[in-house]
């Protein structure tokens, strides 16, 4: 363990391993009560969290910072970076459940235009080749609502910020050019701004869009140049 590991990061971690998500500003209130119980002087908060990871490294775990895509706000999740990512389900979830699942991230993904969604309905359905019924399916979809896999808005379901953080690895393994990338953060988009030029590949988060053209009166693509216009969005979760 590094020198400047002390008592508030193990129990920083100990918190984690038991909420194993949540709101950055609730971390940082956590972060803030476990200084007062072990009289830490508090320091910034990112640099607690690197401190963390460089202990965590060897243990393949990590906390990861992530962004809500339809908000922007901010969470920190603790991932096992090795693991096939479906693992991190599997404590919470039976096998027939966990086939269901995959089976609801992969139509997710491969939505049709780019939706990164499908209709509740379509969800649903998709219990009835694993032999579940309408009620146990409606069950789990659920469960992955308020576990943070999963949102529902106006009749869809998409990923949400935690499946994103914490299956990246797993999404980008299985499903390749289907999964997208943000042009700014690098990290895996499903729901934002996309180029007018047809054939360019550039995505990004709306977050990302507000901070790249927020002083720009005349925006324009980063790559190709192309006139952006705010409007061009995909992914049915916006």
């Amino acid at each position: 363990m590094p020198e400047q590991y002390s008592d508030a990061h193990r129990l920083f971690v100990q918190a984690m391993l038991s909420r194993r998500f949540l709101p950055e500003s609730e971390a940082e209130e956590v972060y803030s009560k476990i200084c007062d119980i072990t009289q830490s002087e508090s320091t910034d908060f990112a640099i607690f969290v690197s401190q963390i990871n460089k202990s965590l490294e060897e243990l393949d775990y990590s906390l990861r910072r992530s962004k809500c895509e339809r908000t922007g706000n901010e969470f920190l999740s603790l991932v096992n970076i090795k693991q096939d990512k479906m693992s991190e389900l599997a404590s919470n979830y039976s096998p027939v459940e966990l086939k269901f699942c995959r089976e609801l991230f992969d139509a997710i993904v491969n939505a049709d235009n780019e939706d990164y969604a499908i209709s509740t309905s379509k969800a649903l359905r998709l219990g009835g080749p694993l032999k579940l019924t309408n009620k146990e399916t409606q069950d789990i979809l659920d469960r992955l609502v308020e576990d943070g896999w999963i949102a529902e808005n106006e009749g869809v379901y998409f990923l949400d910020t935690r499946a994103l953080a914490e299956l990246q690895g797993y999404l980008r393994d299985q499903h390749g050019e289907a999964i997208k990338e943000c042009t700014i953060c690098l990290d895996v988009v499903t729901m934002g701004e996309y180029c007018a030029l047809g054939n360019c590949p550039v995505r990004l988060h709306k977050y990302c869009a507000d901070s790249q053209f927020r002083e720009a009166q005349n925006p324009v693509c980063p790559q190709c140049s192309t006139t952006w216009s705010r409007s061009n969005r995909f992914g049915l979760g916006l």
